[in-house]
């Protein structure tokens, strides 16, 4: 059995098994994707709605996006970590955040 998945009319995802697809990050209402099933025989089923998604976007400490209030104490001190910023002695988040180069 194929999984399609929809977002309006453009086809997001497909295959058999968990599907991924890429999003960002944001709450998605119930019925903005929607999916059909494909049997052996390529027979579809009527369209379904998906219900309401959210998509927590990751940060990547390694990344060129600089830390922000918005990012936990674990997450500023691996971007500082990762770009050999030196933080020994810092962990309150304010402190942390003011070894962020501002440019």
């Amino acid at each position: 059995m194929i999984l399609n998945v929809y977002q309006g009319t453009d086809l997001v995802g497909t295959g058999e098994g968990k599907i991924h697809v890429e999003l960002p990050g944001k709450e998605y209402p119930a019925g903005t994707f929607t999916g059909e099933l494909i049997d052996g025989t390529g027979t579809k089923s009527d369209r379904f709605d998906f219900p309401a998604v959210t998509v927590v976007a990751g940060f990547d400490p390694t990344g060129n996006v600089k830390p922000t209030d918005a990012n936990t104490v674990a997450e500023i001190t691996a971007w500082l970590d990762a770009h050999s910023i030196d933080h020994t002695g810092k962990s309150v988040k304010a402190d942390l955040l003011a070894l962020v180069p501002a440019e």
